[in-house]
């Protein structure tokens, strides 16, 4: 009888639901990204037993003792849920209303200052990161000012204000600061929306789900109700190609009923 080879080329979507850890439900299933490979693992641990009575040892029985599902993944969607996903953290919409902050010691703390350094401006307990998006002058009529005592600095001489990124450079050409030189700083933080992420220290556990478009061969989907997400090794923040985030993936079974892994065609017949 003929039989016909499934002779496979594997392409497809992964779609990754989070668990609430304080709810213990699953969000909805968010479409990752491109992915440029997917793999599962499966590791069988066997307990063999051989027959020792004459000649050489003969294995007479082999019992399976456990199976684990592993597998790897990478994802070169560099979005913030993703890296989020990396650093086992959350991302967020940060939102910031516009407010003016007077006479704040530059770089946060009031220590003195070194030329030719570069400092951060809004470093707080709550903003350790620091503020972005500052006004400069001819926004609204709204002055920066970095200042020396009552003595206030010039921009190009004695500084440099990176207004999106909120960083100061000391010039090292600076006849008018001194090192150890005391400065603080006025200024105004537009109103912004801008997203970030939070690392944080606890596994990322939902469900996964591998979406089939097989260019060559049958559309398999697979859906993996327990899984853990977590990093693999280096994601590169400098390279010469395209930035790739590494997952490993550990697929363990959600409940007595559920099995670890479901692996369906779409073979529907009524």
């Amino acid at each position: 009888m003929a039989h016909e080879n499934n002779y496979t080329l594997g392409r497809g979507e992964i779609y990754f639901a989070r668990l609430d850890a304080a709810t213990g439900k699953l969000g909805g299933e968010r479409y990752i990204g491109n992915t440029p490979s997917a793999n599962l693992t499966a590791e069988e641990e066997k307990l063999e037993h051989f027959s020792s009575d004459r000649g050489i040892r003969i294995k007479d029985k082999s019992v399976t003792l456990q199976v684990n599902y592993t597998g790897t993944l990478e994802v070169d969607n560099i979005d913030y849920k993703n890296v989020a996903l990396f650093f086992l953290g959350s991302s967020e919409s940060l939102t910031v209303a516009q407010a003016t902050i007077t006479d704040e010691p530059l770089g946060g703390v009031a220590v003195g200052v070194e030329k030719g350094m570069f400092y951060q401006l809004g470093i707080t307990a709550g903003n350790p990161a620091g503020a972005k998006g500052i006004i400069y002058p001819g926004a609204s009529g709204t002055l920066f000012q970095l200042k020396k005592g009552a003595t206030v600095l010039v921009h190009g001489t004695d500084y440099v204000l990176n207004a999106a990124l909120g960083r100061v450079e000391i010039l090292e050409t600076s006849v008018t600061v001194l090192e150890g030189d005391l400065l603080t700083a006025t200024y105004t933080v537009a109103a912004q929306t801008r997203n970030r992420v939070i690392s944080g220290s606890t596994a990322v556990k939902g469900a996964l789900r591998y979406v089939a478009y097989n260019p060559e061969g049958k559309q398999i989907d697979y859906y993996m109700p327990s899984v853990t997400l977590s990093p693999n090794g280096d994601f590169a923040l400098k390279t010469d190609e395209w930035q790739v985030i590494p997952f490993n993936i550990d697929v363990t079974k959600r409940d007595d009923a559920t099995p670890a892994i479901i692996a369906e065609d779409r073979s529907i017949t009524v």
